[in-house]
């Protein structure tokens, strides 16, 4: 999935980090999850937590994360015989779906040239919609469990991407079709590691939910700038819940629902940070940070040697190779950064 400050990257490179410093570790916090590729990543080798404030976030970790194997759907097919629902989603023909009520058409009345806006065909928007509408249909019947549900939820998000016509994120569409977004528009297969362990994925504030867990390695990638993650992200946001929502302006962005970010306002993030450090209980600490952030560097050492042992503090510096096609003096200058700190710390209770 496209998505603002992806580590995809940037993962081998934290592995090292990790098996340089805590090579004994047995447990990994994912506190800002975005769409859980680091998670997912350490899930391999480590009991997981992973938490994120977006709800989409949170459905992607929760069917990747929690989940530890893929659904086997065994209700849905004792009672309706179908053996798996992915491909019968994604075999539907549009004749098929029409058959969805309009008023339930929430991405073709919202988001496609049927509700005036071009992040999505129209086809696409109603395949969507006949997806998230029967799915819920499914679970309030009672032939999916939690597990099934929020796999097919996330399944369906995931898809999206393909076939958006957009930049990469969702504060704007383009005023003319690109080529994805003729594509046609199908419930992405999502992978599930397991790893016989119990992982947890939560829907919270990191800062607040870090007074309740603890663990060995706590990995922190948090907004560095001034962009605000929900209104980049609403249509995924609002298939995710699929909760109908009043939606305002030219490109039909959802209410920000009291979400604003203390990480995305100069004048909070020094402070929210100094908070989240204060409260976690991980011996091991590691932040992802980009030269461009809000924070500059001497204040983010200043906060992680204040709570952490500061003879351990160490930075990581890897350019920016995705910015290979600027100017030198740019690529340069601006910084993928990992950093890290040990802290002794004392289990929650």
């Amino acid at each position: 999935m496209r998505f603002i400050g992806s580590k995809v990257l940037l993962l081998d490179r934290i592995k090292e980090v990790i098996d340089d410093k805590a090579p004994d570790a047995q447990t990994f916090c994912d506190i800002f999850s975005g769409t859980a590729v680091v998670a997912r990543y350490f899930k391999e080798w480590y009991e997981v937590s992973s938490n994120d404030l977006l709800y989409f976030s949170y459905v992607l970790q929760r069917a990747t994360i929690e989940n530890d194997s893929i659904p086997l759907f065994t209700h849905l097919k004792e009672k309706t015989g179908i053996t798996d629902p992915l491909d019968y989603f994604n075999g539907k023909e549009k004749k098929e779906m029409e058959e969805l009520s309009q008023e339930r058409r929430f991405f073709q009345n919202t988001y496609a040239p049927t509700g005036d806006r071009m992040y999505l065909t129209d086809e696409n928007a109603l395949r969507i919609d006949y997806a998230r509408c029967t799915v819920e249909d499914w679970k309030t019947a009672g032939l999916l469990n939690d597990d099934e549900y929020y796999y097919l939820v996330a399944c369906i998000v995931e898809g999206i991407p393909f076939v958006s016509n957009t930049s990469g994120t969702y504060g704007a569409f383009h005023k003319t079709w690109e080529r994805r977004s003729s594509k046609r528009y199908q419930l992405y297969r999502l992978d599930v590691t397991t790893n016989n362990k119990s992982n947890h994925c939560y829907n919270e504030d990191g800062v607040k939910l870090l007074k309740r867990l603890s663990g060995d390695i706590l990995y922190i990638d948090p907004p560095y700038n001034a962009r605000q993650y929900l209104p980049n992200y609403h249509v995924l946001e609002t298939a995710a819940k699929y909760d109908y929502p009043e939606v305002q302006g030219v490109t039909g962005q959802r209410k920000e629902e009291g979400q604003k970010s203390d990480f995305c306002q100069k004048k909070q993030v020094l402070t929210a940070f100094d908070n989240l450090i204060d409260n976690a209980r991980y011996q091991h600490i590691i932040l992802s940070y980009s030269t461009d952030g809000l924070m500059p560097v001497e204040d983010i050492e200043a906060v992680m040697k204040k709570y952490g042992k500061p003879e351990t503090f160490q930075i990581y510096e890897i350019p920016y190779r995705r910015y290979k096609s600027r100017k030198v003096k740019e690529t340069d200058r601006l910084k993928e950064l990992l950093i890290y700190i040990e802290k002794q710390v004392q289990p929650c209770i």
